[in-house]
């Protein structure tokens, strides 16, 4: 075909009969347990800070929820874990285990399938949760 032809060739647009695609239907955050609201509530009143929720049930066998916060120094985050300690006892969440110390800089509280973790800042970036766990769906924090 010459070039005069080309450029005189109508270009037809084909115009589909198919139904039109629906739009995916957004999933509203599953109900979170309450010890995973309670634990969110008391580090964001006592200044925790960057509070994720990582929904590890469809990637992980290991727990339901981790719940990740940074504390701002050692004393901060020895406080941080004694509250917890304290709020699971007074919640009368029995079975629950701990670990760590504001000088190991990081705590970790785990009951019934939720894992809460506090780090110091540098043990945070470390460890890298959110990266590890990235295949995880990070659920929005609920107002508290």
């Amino acid at each position: 075909m010459s070039e005069e032809k080309v450029k005189k060739a109508k270009v037809v647009k084909k115009v589909s009969t198919a139904a039109p695609k629906k739009a995916k239907a957004v999933k509203k955050a599953p109900e979170l347990p309450e010890v995973v609201l309670k634990a969110i509530k008391f580090m964001d009143d006592k200044k925790a800070e960057n509070i994720v929720i990582l929904d590890l049930r469809k990637v992980a066998n290991i727990s339901d929820y981790f719940v990740v916060a940074t504390a701002a120094n050692a004393p901060h985050l020895k406080a941080l874990g004694d509250g917890l300690q304290r709020l699971y006892k007074n919640e009368q969440y029995e079975g629950y285990r701990a670990a760590g110390t504001g000088d190991s800089g990081w705590f970790i509280a785990d009951y019934d399938g939720v894992m809460v973790h506090v780090f110091s800042l540098e043990m945070r970036n470390l460890y890298d949760l959110e990266k590890l766990w990235k295949d995880a769906a990070r659920i929005e924090l609920p107002a508290v």
